[in-house]
């Protein structure tokens, strides 16, 4: 049987049997080690398995992942949405008053102008947007809404989330917007997963 573990959010193996339980009495793998073998669904903590498959080995029983559900990863989002909203609000009130349409306010309603700042409010929001969620995810592995209330995005095997996967991530997000479908899939999911994680392999795990 051939082991995989995850290591400095490397993935190591195949290894052998033999190896493997080498490694866990040495202290190499540990109870908290993202570890996969043939026959599993997914990665899982070695101390979340049935006795580790090892005679005399005790699992730690705080080695479980738990999983950010659907309501908390909504606060999450709730928080976002307010700190990208007031960066859009920084981008768009200086070109507003630039274009004269704080003397006024009907403009923003009729014309071309008004259609390049709002065309050009939307491209700014979404390049914010945009740069917010893959900074934060693949440099701290959350955006600051996450952060605040103890979540984690991280790779189907236990790694850190690379910039392609943020960007990705975030693109697959739109597809989960649409009538919000993607998102409420999180709350049906055994792993809390939305529509945007199953297409990155991600997951959102609680710290703690």
């Amino acid at each position: 049987m051939q082991w995989f573990h995850a290591q400095g959010g490397q993935q190591i193996g195949p290894i052998d049997e033999t190896e493997f339980q080498g490694l866990v009495r040495s202290g190499v793998v540990g109870s908290d080690t993202l570890v996969w073998r043939e026959g599993m669904p997914n990665w899982l903590p070695l101390g979340a398995l049935p006795s580790a498959g090892f005679p005399g080995y005790a699992p730690a029983p705080v080695a479980r992942v738990h999983f950010g559900g659907f309501w908390i990863r909504a606060v999450a989002r709730l928080i976002d949405g307010l700190i990208l909203s007031f960066s859009a609000m920084i981008l768009v009130v200086p070109l507003a008053i630039m274009l004269g349409f704080v003397a006024r306010p009907d403009r923003f309603l009729m014309g071309p102008t008004a259609l390049l700042v709002q065309g050009t409010f939307f491209l700014g929001s979404t390049a914010i947007a945009a740069t917010y969620e893959t900074y934060f995810v693949s440099t701290r592995g959350a955006t600051p809404g996450k952060m605040a209330l103890g979540l984690k995005v991280i790779r189907a095997d236990g790694s850190p989330v690379p910039v392609n996967v943020a960007f990705g991530r975030y693109l697959a997000q739109m597809l989960s917007g649409i009538f919000m479908i993607g998102y409420i899939m999180a709350a049906f999911d055994v792993e809390k997963r939305a529509l945007h994680d199953r297409i990155c392999q991600t997951r959102v795990i609680r710290m703690g």
